[in-house]
């Protein structure tokens, strides 16, 4: 009997742990998210500085891949604003195609999904 309060306490303390954990990652990771598509900036300077951390990189390499980034993120923009419209469009096709399975109530708290989660898609 003691072993088994001892065992289940330990469970516990596990499993407490590990969904505190859960939580932590998935709020920092969120926050990351939206920071990174809030700031197209941010993300480019997380990946300049952390390659030239990494690599080691001089003065004038970190010139270079400063220029280097600049002008992918310029080029991404570029196709991310060719292909929104597409994109947008296929959405809206899929929430169409659900909506027309759903009950009233089910397409009531679908439309609520879908206004929580705008920022994501848009």
């Amino acid at each position: 009997m003691k072993h088994l309060k001892a065992l289940l306490l330990l469970l516990l303390v596990f499993c407490t742990g590990f969904a505190g954990g859960v939580v932590a990652t998935r709020t920092v990771v969120r926050h990351f998210v939206r920071r990174a598509v809030k700031d197209p900036n941010f993300m480019r300077a997380v990946v300049e500085k952390r390659l030239a951390l990494r690599l080691r990189l001089n003065s004038e390499q970190r010139s270079q891949l400063h220029d280097v980034l600049l002008q992918t993120q310029g080029e991404l923009k570029t196709l991310r604003v060719e292909f929104q419209p597409r994109f947008l469009t296929i959405i809206d096709h899929a929430q169409s195609e659900i909506d027309a399975v759903l009950t009233p109530e089910q397409r009531e708290r679908f439309d609520e999904f879908k206004a929580e989660n705008r920022p994501w898609w848009r």
